[in-house]
């Protein structure tokens, strides 16, 4: 391994704006094309959350209903409770939208935007849109009138005609990447209809509602030509050892002893899958003992319990005293 010259880094980040890395050592190393965008953020908890949460629920276009008119949101409730969907497919909560709701996961957002929003949203737009324009052309009358001449700014209309339909396009491109399976051949169909979607709602909502995530979107049919389906390399899965390890019990332990709790909760649950499984396999011994199953696997953790469990304790203290 050769040594760098003085001021290399420094060198390095001035002509290529990336900060130094040992990789960069290897004359194949392509970083832009190895720095994985992961669709789980990038996509469902980017772009998903963008146009639901950024561009419907915050700017009112989509209103919880009142005592006397039913709005959009109240709408899109009462079509949800009589969606039905297999268990392994999701489920939203019931006030979606709503601050009781609370905020969507990306499994939310998958489920959502692939599954009842592709259905209702068009219903919603044509049910609701006509009442949008006639506020909006009131609101620009008096505009007209007034505001205008008091430097007020032009109102905005709540709904556009053609939402629905370029949210379409997004909800078919989603269903195509998200597949756990994916053909190459399909990839300038992905590509196009993002690439649509994209241009349509930088028209609709302008150019200053475009983020980040919507660029690094584009990246997305590329590394589907490189990585295969998105199963292979989003973050759904250390999200998913993140939540276990974040839900075991720790005994509020810090300063290293994280790790040791971590260990103990992992050595806990081993010895009770362990004890489960013997007593399984001998399960015929029991039915000529005065001793139920669940007996005899209680007592079997209790003469299993080590010292190790006791740390901290009274009875730790007791042993401690006794050696």
């Amino acid at each position: 391994m050769f040594p760098l010259a003085p001021n290399a880094k420094e060198e390095f980040f001035k002509k290529y704006g990336v900060h130094w890395t040992e990789f960069a050592r290897l004359t194949y190393f392509d970083l832009v094309k190895w720095t994985v965008v992961d669709p789980m953020h990038n996509l469902l908890l980017g772009v998903a959350k963008t146009q639901w949460y950024g561009q419907w629920i915050k700017t009112k276009t989509l209103r919880p209903n009142t005592e006397k008119f039913e709005r959009e949101l109240d709408f899109i409730h009462k079509f949800m409770q009589t969606y039905e969907s297999p268990l392994w497919a999701g489920h939203l909560p019931l006030r979606v939208g709503e601050p009781a709701g609370g905020s969507l996961t990306a499994d939310e957002y998958k489920f959502a935007v692939t599954g009842p929003w592709a259905i209702i949203m068009p219903i919603v737009w044509e049910r609701f849109l006509g009442e949008a324009e006639r506020e909006h052309a009131t609101a620009m009358a008096r505009w007209q009138r007034h505001g205008k001449a008091h430097g007020e700014p032009e109102p905005s209309p709540r709904m556009v005609k053609g939402e629905d339909t370029n949210f379409l396009r997004f909800a078919t491109t989603l269903k195509m990447i998200v597949g756990r399976s994916i053909r190459r051949d399909s990839l300038p169909r992905i590509k196009k209809l993002l690439e649509d979607y994209l241009l349509d709602f930088r028209e609709i909502y302008g150019e200053s509602e475009i983020m980040p995530n919507h660029h690094w979107a584009v990246h997305c049919p590329d590394q589907l030509e490189d990585y295969g389906p998105v199963y292979n390399f989003w973050a759904f899965l250390t999200e998913r050892l993140n939540k276990i390890l974040k839900n075991l019990n720790s005994n509020n332990w810090t300063g290293g002893e994280l790790e040791v709790s971590m260990m103990r909760e992992f050595h806990r649950n081993a010895a009770v899958d362990s004890t489960l499984h013997q007593l399984l396999h001998s399960a015929g011994e029991f039915q000529s003992q005065p001793i139920t199953f669940e007996s005899q696997f209680i007592r079997t953790l209790v003469e299993r319990n080590t010292n190790m469990e006791a740390r901290g304790t009274v009875q730790d203290a007791s042993q401690a005293g006794e050696q």
